[in-house]
């Protein structure tokens, strides 16, 4: 009964901790600046959080997130994309290996624009 009692609480240690690691994985959504950019997009926060916002429309929104609405951030964009040797096709479509997501990520940074970067099996850095 001992071993049961660990085994449950081990599981649900871990599960907490899953949790908690994706939701710090990405920008928070109800700041001023992400409620501007939903609205920008055309969608709520409840929208957002109940998972009904098209790829066409997360994408832009994120970036207009991430960058604190910088006017020039689809450019800044296009060109780390360039510079990770990776098209916006390929990005979008999660075609990118983890090495041009990290170079990605990296351009952005110096940039100014701090971005979460996601990999193919869901987890993100």
């Amino acid at each position: 009964m001992n071993l049961l009692s660990t085994a449950v609480a081990l599981t649900i240690f871990v599960a907490s901790a899953v949790l908690a690691g994706s939701a710090l994985a990405e920008e928070r959504n109800d700041t001023p600046q992400a409620l501007a950019c939903m609205k920008k997009y055309g969608f709520t926060l409840e929208q957002w959080r109940g998972y009904q916002v098209p790829a066409s429309k997360a994408g832009p929104y994120r970036l207009c997130r991430d960058s604190g609405g910088r006017a020039d951030a689809g450019k800044v964009k296009a060109k780390c994309l360039a510079q990770a040797g990776v098209t916006a096709a390929q990005w979008n479509a999660m075609k990118a290996s983890e090495s041009q997501g990290m170079a990605y990520k990296s351009c952005m940074a110096e940039n100014g624009i701090n971005v979460t970067v996601r990999r193919r099996n869901g987890s993100s850095f």
